[in-house]
């Protein structure tokens, strides 16, 4: 997973993944199969570990909006690391060529626009935001705005600036 993330699907050569994995290039497509098939073990394998680290930081606020706060701003500081989001670096780099990328980002993305769509709903049911469009369409707002910033954050604006942005965001729904 960290040779993809680091150097993307295409620039990632087989001996980074036996170097990376210790195992010989026969071997290697033994245990994974092909380098597709490890890309893609590897991408589900981020996309999980990425969608439980930050799903888990919903137990330490106490109100849905504090809640949804810092979703987004562990997503802000995830994403402007050195090696960006792995799911978004494949949405540039594979998905518009490769149907297998592009339909398990959609899953991916569903599991998340679901996950947000909640946190909205429970922000609205509590009070805490006074914007009244439907739930889905703030949490697609709000996801498409934070692929866009970590799309960003990786060469034209400042990761204080990506976070500042997302946080004005949900201030205008306040």
């Amino acid at each position: 997973m960290d040779a993809f993330w680091a150097k993307g699907y295409e620039a990632t050569s087989m001996a980074d993944l036996c170097a990376c994995t210790g195992l010989h290039k026969g071997s290697l497509y033994q245990a994974f199969g092909d380098k597709h098939k490890l890309f893609m073990d590897a991408l589900k394998h981020y996309a999980d570990s990425e969608f439980h680290e930050t799903t888990a930081v919903l137990r330490e606020s106490n109100t849905p909006l504090e809640n949804l706060r810092v979703v987004v701003n562990k997503i802000c500081e995830d994403a402007s690391g050195e090696k960006g989001c792995m799911m978004i670096n494949s949405m540039v780099e594979l998905a518009p060529h490769d149907p297998a990328v592009k339909a398990a980002l959609q899953g991916f993305g569903q599991q998340r626009m679901h996950a947000v769509t909640e946190m909205i709903a429970m922000a609205q049911a509590s009070g805490e935001l006074s914007v009244k469009k439907e739930p889905q369409k703030l949490a697609l707002q709000l996801m498409m705005t934070l692929a866009g910033g970590a799309a960003m954050v990786k060469g034209s604006v400042t990761s204080e600036d990506y976070a500042e942005t997302m946080n004005d965001l949900l201030d205008s729904w306040v």
